[in-house]
C-alpha cells in the first residue's frame, strides 16, 4: 500500500510540472536529482507466502491461448487431460480455481473444478499460483490455489481488434468424420434437432413405459432420424477477438470506465489412436489382448467469451461490476474399427463402433465490488473490500448416440443390440443403440469483507487482516437413458441396415424396431438413478497478522474457523427426492497457517510456512447412490463413510534477488495426507466406481526457478540486438506414495455404501494419481523495442505418471514422459497512424508421441501434430 502511495505521489507530482508540449519543466533551485538503490515490482518477492506469477507481459511471450496451457509453464505445475492443472502432482480435487479471488461454478460432474481450457488467455490480467496455505483463502486449498485475474477496469480509450487463422499437421486439410446437425453448430449452440421429442418430455420415464403397442411406436419414431457418419474435409481453424475501453471524467472528478472483450474461436482436431486392452490373468503376470482397435476422432470446438466490466473511481473509493460469460462447444465424432474379443483378439470379432456426441459448457460469473481507503486514528492507510458475487454454470449434452456392428457368421455387419448379442460376448463396445440426454446445472453465490488495518508500533509495521466469507453452492443434474432394440418378429435382413434404414419409418410401422426409456427401470432395479441433487453452504471468518518484527524479518500468522454442510440426494422410478437416498454431513474446520520471511543478506532472503488445511467430500460422493458419469457413461457410486481428508504442510524456499529482474530460488516442501481421498472400484460390480478413504499418503518435492536477462552483447561483443534475451527455467522434483490400507487391513475393512466392499487392490502401495516425478520448462525470449519484434522459444516437459488405478490383477496405467516445444514470433509496428502487431506461433514442434501404457504394453498412443496459427491485431483508437 505505502509503495502504491508513493508512486502516485511521484507521479503527480510529475504531471505538474509537464508542459502541453509534453517537455519537461525544470524549475530553478532544483540543480540535480539523484535516486538511489532499485525498485523491484516483484509480487513474487513481496508476498508473504510461496507462489508464483504470470503477469500479462510473460502471458503474451507465449504461444499457449488457454489459461490452462499458460499454467503448465509455472514450477511444479502440470496440465492433465488439457482442461485440469495439478499443483505439485496433486490432482483436480485439491486444488481451487479462484477468478479474482472468489469462487467459479463448475461445469464438471461430480467435480467443482474448472476446466482451465474454457479460460482464454486473452481476459487474463495475470495469474496467482501460491502453493503455500494463508487463512484468507478457502481451507479446503490442499495442493495449492490458482486466482485468474482478469483485466481491470481501463486507464485509457482503445479499441482492439485481433483476427487468426490456424491449423494441425495432423487436422487441417485432410478428412474428418461429421455427421447432420442443426443450422447454429458453428456458434455453439444447437437448434433443437438435438432435443428430446416434444411428445415425450410430457412423459416421465415410467409413462414412456406404460404406453402399450402399438402407441409406443409413435414415440420411437418421434426422434430425429440421424445417426449416420460421413467424412468431410477438415476446414482451418479461426479466431476473432475484439476488446474496447472507455473511460472519461466527469465534472465532480468521479472516473468512470468500461472494459468490454469478446471471442470467437472454431477450431477442429483429428486424432488418430492405436486404441488396445488387456485381460490380466494373474497367473504369472499373465495377459491377453482382447481389444485392438484403430480410433478415429474428430472433435470441433466452439469457443465464446464475454468479458464486460464497469467501473467508478473517486478519490479513495472505487466500484465495480463485471461479467464474465465462457462458453465452449464440443462436437465430437468418434469410430473405433478392429476386432474385440472375451478372452484372445487373435480369435476375435470384427466390429465398428460409433459415437455422436454434442456438448455445451458454459461458466457465467456476476460480480460487484467495492475497495475503500481510509485513515483512522492510529490506522493509516487501511482498507476495506467486499463483494457480491453470482455464478452460474451448464452442461448440456443432448443426444448423445453410441452404436456398434459387428460382423456375423456370414461375413456381413450386423447392429449389435441386446436381444441378438450376449453382453459379455465383445469388450469395449455398445450393447446397443443408445440416445442419451444429460443436463447439469451449478449455481453459487458467495459474499465476502474483507479488512486490513494497518499499524506501525515502534520500528515495526504489523497489518491485522480479517474476514468473512458466506458460500452456498447448488447442484442439479439430470440423465434420461432411452435404448433401442430389433423385436423378435423383425426379418434377419433388418438387423444388416444402416442405422438410418433400420430406425426408419416402415421399420416402427411394421414394429419391428422398439425403444425403452431405460431412466425408471435402472432406478428401480439397479439403483442408478437419473435425478441428483447435491450441494454445500459454507460459512467462515479469519483472523491474520502480517508484521515486519525487524526491518529484515517478516512474521505472517493466521487463522481461519469454517462451518461447512454438505447435502446429496438422488431419485427417480419409485424413489422421489427427499426419501431414503438424501443425506447431510455438517463439519467444523479451525485451519491455522503462519509463514516467517527473513532477508538474511540484502537481495537474498529465506521463507519457510506451515500449514494445516482440509480436503472435504465433493457434493456426490457422500450419498450412497449410483450415478452415471454423462462424460465417459461410467457409473459411480457414492460413500456415505467417506470422511475429509487432513493435510499438514511444511515449506521452504531460499530467493536470491541479484539483478534488476534476475533472481534465482531452490525451494522443498512435504505434505502428509491422513484419510486421503481416492478411488476405486465395488467389488462383484468392477464396472461401478467408488470413492473411500485410503490410510496415509506423504508428498515431498525440490523446486529450483531461475530468471536471467542475457547481455550477450556486453559479455561477448556481438552487437546491441543480443542484449534483448531472456532465459526462464525451471524444475521440479517431486515424490509421492500413498499407503492404502494400513497395517493388517484387507479390502473388507473399508466401509463402502450398501454392504459392499472395494474390489482387490492391484498393490497397497503407490504413487499419487497424476503425480509426474520430473517437471520442468525452460524459455529463452527475446523483446526489442525499438523494432517492435519480441518472441519465445519455450519448452514443457512432464514426467511419466499414473492416469488410471489398476484394480484387481490389472497394473496401473501409466502415460509416458513427454516433451513439447513451442514458438512464437511477433512485429509491433505503425502504419497510416495505427498500431499493429501480426504474430505467428507453432505449438508442439517435436510432435512427440502421447503414449498410455499398461504393463508396459500400448493401452493408447497417438500423435497429436503440430499446432501453428498467424494473426493480425490492429489497435484502431
Amino acid at each position: 500500500m505505502n509503495k502504491k502511495i508513493y508512486a502516485l505521489s511521484i507521479a503527480l507530482a510529475l504531471s505538474t510540472n509537464v508542459t502541453n508540449a509534453g517537455e519537461l519543466d525544470i524549475r530553478p533551485g532544483i540543480e540535480e536529482l539523484v535516486v538511489q538503490g532499485r525498485f523491484i515490482p516483484d509480487e513474487k518477492r513481496d508476498t508473504s507466502e510461496i507462489s508464483n506469477v504470470l503477469d500479462k507481459e510473460a502471458l503474451d511471450l507465449l504461444a499457449d491461448s488457454t489459461v490452462g496451457d499458460a499454467l503448465s509453464r509455472v514450477t511444479s505445475l502440470s496440465l492433465v487431460g488439457g482442461k485440469y492443472i495439478y499443483v505439485r502432482g496433486l490432482g483436480e480435487r485439491y486444488s481451487s480455481t479462484l477468478i479474482n479471488g472468489f469462487r467459479m461454478s463448475s461445469p464438471v460432474p461430480f467435480q467443482k473444478t474448472v476446466p482451465l481450457d474454457i479460460v482464454p488467455k486473452g481476459i487474463v490480467q495475470s495469474l496467482l499460483v501460491q502453493k503455500t496455505y494463508s487463512a484468507e483463502y478457502p481451507g479446503d486449498f490442499s495442493g495449492g490455489v490458482v486466482d485468474i485475474r482478469t483485466l481491470p477496469t481501463p486507464d485509457d480509450t482503445y479499441l482492439n481488434v485481433d483476427i487468426s487463422v490456424g491449423g494441425n499437421s495432423e487436422t487441417t486439410g485432410g478428412t474428418g468424420l461429421t455427421y447432420d446437425g442443426g443450422s447454429w453448430d458453428h456458434w455453439g449452440y444447437d437448434d433443437g434437432t438435438r432435443e428430446i421429442p416434444l411428445n415425450i418430455q410430457a412423459l416421465t420415464s415410467q409413462q414412456f413405459e406404460d404406453i402399450d403397442h402399438p402407441q409406443d411406436r409413435g414415440l420411437g419414431a418421434s426422434f430425429f432420424n440421424r445417426w449416420d457418419v460421413f467424412q468431410d474435409e477438415l476446414r482451418p481453424n479461426v479466431g476473432l477477438d475484439a476488446e474496447l475501453a472507455l473511460r472519461t471524467e466527469l465534472d465532480n472528478g468521479i472516473l468512470i470506465s468500461f472494459l468490454a472483450a469478446t471471442r470467437y474461436g472454431n477450431e477442429f482436431e483429428n486424432t488418430l489412436k492405436d486404441f488396445r486392452r488387456y485381460e490380466f490373468t494373474g497367473v504369472d503376470g499373465g495377459s491377453n489382448q482382447t481389444v485392438q482397435f484403430d480410433q478415429s476422432t474428430t472433435k470441433q470446438t466452439i469457443n465464446l467469451t464475454g468479458f464486460y466490466n464497469l467501473g467508478m473511481e473517486s478519490n479513495n473509493h472505487s466500484l465495480s461490476l463485471a461479467h464474465i460469460i465462457l462458453r465452449q462447444t464440443d462436437d465430437e465424432v468418434q469410430q473405433q474399427r478392429g476386432f474385440s474379443s472375451e478372452d484372445d483378439v487373435t480369435s476375435g470379432t470384427e466390429v465398428a463402433s460409433y459415437l455422436l456426441q454434442w456438448t455445451e459448457n458454459e461458466i457465467e460469473s456476476t460480480s460487484l465490488t467495492g475497495e475503500h481507503f481510509f485513515d483512522l486514528a492510529a490506522v493509516q492507510g487501511g482498507a476495506v473490500r467486499w463483494r457480491a458475487v453470482d455464478g452460474s454454470a451448464e452442461r448440456v449434452s443432448p443426444d448423445r448416440r453410441t452404436y456398434t456392428y459387428s460382423v456375423n457368421s456370414d461375413g456381413l455387419q450386423e447392429v449389435v443390440v441386446p436381444s441378438k448379442q450376449a453382453a459379455g460376448d465383445l469388450r469395449e463396445i455398445f450393447q446397443a443403440p443408445d440416445r442419451n440426454f444429460a443436463e447439469l446445472q451449478d449455481e453459487i453465490s458467495e459474499y465476502g469483507l474483507d479488512v486490513e488495518l494497518p499499524l506501525y508500533v515502534g520500528d515495526s509495521d504489523i497489518t491485522i487482516k480479517l474476514g468473512w466469507v458466506d458460500y452456498e453452492r447448488v447442484r442439479k443434474s439430470e440423465d434420461r437413458l432411452f435404448r433401442f432394440d430389433v423385436t423378435p418378429s423383425a426379418p434377419d435382413y433388418v438387423l444388416l441396415m444402416t442405422p438410418v434404414q433400420l430406425f426408419g419409418l416402415d421399420n416402427w410401422s411394421e414394429g419391428w424396431v422398439d425403444a425403452r426409456d431405460f431412466s425408471a427401470s435402472a432406478a428401480n432395479a439397479s439403483g442408478i438413478f437419473p435425478f441428483a441433487r447435491a450441494g454445500e453452504t459454507n460459512t467462515a471468518y479469519y483472523l491474520a497478522i502480517d508484521a515486519m518484527v525487524t526491518p529484515s524479518i517478516r512474521i505472517q500468522l493466521g487463522a481461519r474457523s469454517e462451518d461447512t454442510t454438505l447435502f446429496a440426494d438422488a431419485w427417480g422410478g419409485n424413489t422421489l427426492p427427499g426419501a431414503g437416498n438424501s443425506v447431510s454431513t455438517e463439519y467444523s474446520d479451525i485451519l491455522p497457517g503462519g509463514s516467517i520471511t527473513w532477508e538474511f543478506i540484502n537481495d537474498m532472503q529465506i521463507r519457510i510456512a506451515y500449514s494445516e488445511s482440509v480436503n472435504r467430500p465433493s457434493l456426490l460422493e457422500i450419498t450412497g447412490t449410483t450415478i452415471r458419469n454423462p462424460e465417459d457413461s461410467n457409473l459411480y457410486r457414492g460413500n456415505v463413510f467417506l470422511k475429509p481428508a487432513d493435510l499438514e504442510s511444511l515449506d521452504a524456499r531460499w530467493e536470491w534477488y541479484f539483478g534488476s529482474n534476475d533472481s534465482l530460488s531452490i525451494g522443498a516442501f512435504t505434505k502428509d495426507f491422513t484419510n486421503p481421498i481416492e478411488i476405486g472400484k465395488v467389488q462383484a460390480q468392477n464396472d461401478i466406481f467408488t470413492w473411500f478413504n485410503a490410510e496415509e499418503a506423504t508428498l515431498d518435492g525440490v523446486e529450483i526457478e531461475l530468471r536471467k536477462d542475457l547481455f550477450l552483447d556486453d559479455w561477448f561483443g556481438w552487437g546491441d540486438i543480443w542484449n534483448n534475451f531472456t532465459l526462464n527455467a525451471n524444475l521440479s522434483l517431486i515424490d509421492s506414495e500413498v499407503t492404502l490400507l494400513g497395517d493388517g487391513e484387507t479390502a473388507a475393512n473399508v466401509p463402502v455404501t450398501g454392504n459392499r466392499r472395494i474390489a482387490q487392490l492391484f498393490s497397497n502401495k503407490r504413487q499419487l494419481t497424476g503425480q509426474s516425478d520430473v517437471l520442468g520448462n525452460f524459455m529463452l525470449s527475446y523483446t526489442d523495442f525499438n523494432t517492435g519484434i519480441r518472441g519465445s522459444l519455450a519448452y514443457n516437459y512432464t514426467g511419466e505418471r499414473i492416469v488410471l488405478v489398476g484394480a484387481d490383477n490389472a497394473p496401473d496405467l501409466v502415460e509416458d514422459a513427454r516433451g513439447k516445444l513451442d514458438f512464437l514470433v511477433e512485429w509491433n509496428f505503425m502504419f497510416w497512424n495505427t498500431d499493429m502487431t501480426v504474430e505467428f506461433k507453432a505449438k508442439n514442434l517435436t510432435n512427440e508421441e502421447v503414449l498410455w501404457t499398461q504393463d508396459r504394453q500400448i493401452y493408447e498412443s497417438y500423435e497429436p501434430g503440430i499446432s501453428y496459427s498467424a494473426s493480425f491485431k490492429a489497435i484502431l483508437f
